[in-house]
């Protein structure tokens, strides 16, 4: 299959250097890192606001950036949705025609009939007249991406769609996007650092630093096998634990932990070999004792619950392992019934395992 979105990017602006280069099919993908590593340069680089030092751009077939033939289409030629991330409403025009700005081309009645479903797909009916002060924060990104889809673009790119949102109506208007992205089967490309909206909703997720691409590969690929320590801390993986290879055999990869022999998947690592043995924090599981032999189980550790936060739905507990001298060992995240199911509040002395197939393995690099 043809990416629908293929970008090779050069570009030195202060200090700075931007070189990246990703693929994207029909999908919601998240440019996800840190604050100043390049992502939105990389957004208005796609949208044709910025122009590189090289490169290429290719957008559903058609070259509409590349330095080499000095080909560089203008904004309105390239047929991309951007909402940057403070949304750039006309604040002197009424949300209908914030909508309808991108249209004027159209006849009259088509222009309407657009502006009409566009509202209608945003949940928008009896706002479409209103200014932007007089609209939420909500309402006004949703006037912002119903502007950007007005136009029927073959790409849309947001910048930090969410950042001036709370928390609860920043859930309903991620899973409002990924209804959008899916009824529309366009490509989205978006940016954030932050990482629930990256879980959330990267279908595919680009991991940058210092303006570059460390790792790119679908949400499971790069939350639960991230390919350096580096991009495991940045994931908010968590456990990230300095163990070393002991052997293979078969399908499993024997790792030794503070004196302790655990089972993760196999991969080509040689015995001996310094490596950094990963899990997230809810895939460290606590063992009820009257089920501790209802089956065959490995990587089990006996210790005890050291510190504990509650959150509004899930408690995030430090766990220290017998005989470790660590203030703590594991960091462990589970739901508040469970919590309370196990009497966590009273008993601090638990069993945990860590689930053998969310164990990840990677070398150490020097």
């Amino acid at each position: 299959m043809v990416p629908m979105l293929e970008i090779a990017l050069h570009k030195h602006l202060d200090g700075f250097r931007l070189d990246v280069a990703f693929t994207a099919q029909n999908e919601l993908v998240v440019l996800f890192g840190p604050s100043g590593a390049g992502k939105s340069l990389t957004l208005q680089a796609i949208a044709g606001t910025m122009r590189p030092d090289a490169g290429r751009i290719v957008i559903d077939g058609q070259t509409v950036y590349n330095s080499g033939q000095r080909l560089d289409l203008p904004p309105q030629m390239r047929r991309v949705g951007y909402v940057p991330q403070h949304y750039a409403l006309f604040p002197h025009l009424t949300a209908a025609a914030n909508i309808g700005f991108g249209l004027a081309r159209l006849p009259r009645h088509e222009r309407e009939q657009r502006v009409s479903e566009m509202v209608t797909l945003f949940g928008l009916q009896g706002l479409d007249h209103r200014r932007p002060r007089e609209l939420s924060g909500g309402q006004q990104q949703r006037v912002a991406l119903a502007r950007a889809l007005a136009v029927r673009p073959r790409l849309l790119l947001l910048d930090e769609p969410f950042a001036a949102l709370d928390g609860s109506l920043r859930e309903a208007l991620r899973e409002e996007l990924v209804q959008v992205q899916t009824r529309t089967g366009i490509t989205v490309v978006m940016v954030t650092h932050d990482l629930t909206d990256a879980f959330a909703l990267g279908q595919r997720i680009v991991v940058y630093e210092a303006g570059r691409v460390i790792q790119q590969g679908t949400r499971e690929e790069v939350f639960f096998h991230p390919a350096t320590r580096h991009v495991a801390e940045l994931v908010g993986t968590r456990n990230i634990l300095s163990a070393v290879a002991e052997h293979t055999e078969g399908d499993i990869l024997w790792v030794q932990w503070q004196g302790h022999h655990i089972a993760a998947p196999a991969r080509p690592v040689a015995p001996g070999t310094p490596v950094d043995l990963c899990i997230r924090p809810t895939q460290v599981l606590i063992v009820r004792p009257d089920r501790l032999g209802e089956r065959e189980r490995v990587n089990l550790l006996s210790g005890t619950i050291v510190r504990e936060q509650m959150h509004s739905e899930t408690y995030t507990l430090q766990f220290r392992v017998d005989g470790s001298q660590a203030a703590a060992d594991l960091e462990i995240s589970l739901p508040g019934y469970v919590y309370h199911r196990l009497a966590l509040e009273a008993e601090k002395r638990v069993t945990v395992e860590l689930r053998q197939q969310a164990l990840h393995v990677m070398p150490q690099k020097e």
